[in-house]
């Protein structure tokens, strides 16, 4: 190559020539650490300068970005472990409970085998309750990969949602979730006496009607 040159940038140097040109060179440099690239063609070797130079130039820049997003990382790992509030860890428990009474009350099952006692085929039992899902006939909860639909939506001669559950998820709309119906109709409701929604759909629907909508109007003024 040509005579030993050094080119500079901010933290880094670049040094070219012979062996023995740069090996004078690095004895001088108070540089602590040296990487050396070697090239026994003088073609090669120069277009790999050009490439060197380009690279070392904007090299600064690029170690001090990579620092920055592995500092993100760090930051973000760490941050997992911060223990949440009391208040936070207590509503967590209190979420869990919850679900988990809902799970245990014998109140849901799992669709399929409620495709089952509808007496559908039983070569795909999740196509019939999924279809009523997107008619909003019914809700379900998900546990797991599967769909709990709740028994007291269906009716007990032929296990069809019942045409009053359609009217009380049409009054809730986007409202409520799967799980947030679930907790509606399981919980105890000053309109309906304080009983629960779910034990009188089947006796008296139309007041469980009414019930969604005084809970709609007060989500919608609260």
């Amino acid at each position: 190559m040509a005579q030993a040159k050094q080119i500079q940038s901010v933290r880094s140097a670049v040094l070219t020539g012979t062996g023995h040109d740069v090996i004078r060179q690095l004895n001088r440099s108070p540089e602590r650490r040296t990487v050396a690239v070697t090239f026994a063609d003088d073609e090669q070797g120069a277009a790999a300068e050009r490439v060197i130079h380009q690279v070392v130039e904007f090299l600064p820049q690029l170690i001090q970005e990579r620092q920055e997003e592995t500092l993100k990382k760090v930051v973000n790992v760490l941050l997992t472990d911060v223990t949440p509030s009391k208040a936070a860890r207590e509503q967590a428990r209190m979420l869990i409970e919850a679900k988990t009474a809902i799970l245990n009350s014998g109140d849901f099952l799992p669709a399929t085998e409620v495709a089952r006692l509808a007496g559908f085929s039983a070569s795909n039992l999740s196509v019939q309750p999924n279809k009523w899902k997107r008619n909003h006939e019914i809700f379900a909860i998900q546990h797991g990969r599967e769909d709990y639909l709740p028994l007291y939506g269906l009716d007990s001669r032929d296990h069809r949602p019942r045409k009053e559950m359609a009217e009380v998820l049409k009054i809730f709309g986007d409202a409520k979730d799967g799980w947030g119906l679930a907790f509606w109709f399981a919980g105890l409701n000053s309109f309906l006496d304080d009983e629960r929604p779910q034990d009188v759909l089947a006796t008296n629907p139309d007041q469980v009607i009414a019930a969604a909508r005084d809970e709609m109007a007060e989500l919608q003024h609260g």
